[in-house]
């Protein structure tokens, strides 16, 4: 969660992390949007699931996980007309004492989070279900707020 709070920081959006029961929902962002001189929160709210792992691969461009199957089936049931459930997954490097350093000039999170979006059919594995996440989803400040203004405006062409 510490990556995750980093970076809705630096991306200028409000982040929620839901601590009181676990309903496969672990937090959501929301676009802050100024209206009549004041910031306030946009009303487009975009959940998300965290994972947090040592168990991952680079794999031709795409970041090879195994997801618990109960998870996948969380983030695949979404409906159009229900906000998007992002998954976050942070690779982490195999050693523990590498996840983290500090020195007076910075602190340091190593490795990265990666952003992906499952949808369509439920698995039927009792397990887990392998999943490719592209490279290029990396979740960074500008891609969080992208996937905002995305699910914004998924969200009013509904109306629309």
């Amino acid at each position: 969660m510490a990556h995750i709070y980093a970076l809705a920081g630096v991306a200028g959006v409000n982040y929620f992390v839901q601590k009181t029961y676990d309903y496969g929902v672990d937090g959501q962002f929301t676009l802050v949007v100024r209206r009549n001189n004041r910031l306030v929160d946009s009303g487009f709210p975009l959940d998300f699931q965290a994972k947090a792992t040592v168990d991952w691969k680079l794999v031709d461009d795409h970041i090879v996980y195994d997801l618990e199957a109960k998870n996948y089936n969380d983030l695949a049931q979404r409906t159009a007309a229900e906000s998007t459930m992002i998954l976050i997954l942070l690779c982490l490097p195999k050693e523990r004492s590498n996840w983290h350093g500090t020195t007076c000039d910075e602190t340091i999170l190593r490795h990265c989070s990666y952003f992906h979006t499952i949808s369509g059919e439920l698995t039927s594995n009792s397990e887990t279900k392998r999943i490719f996440i592209p490279k290029e989803n990396l979740l960074t400040p500008a891609s969080l707020n992208k996937l905002l203004d995305l699910e914004r405006e998924r969200r009013e062409s509904q109306i629309a």
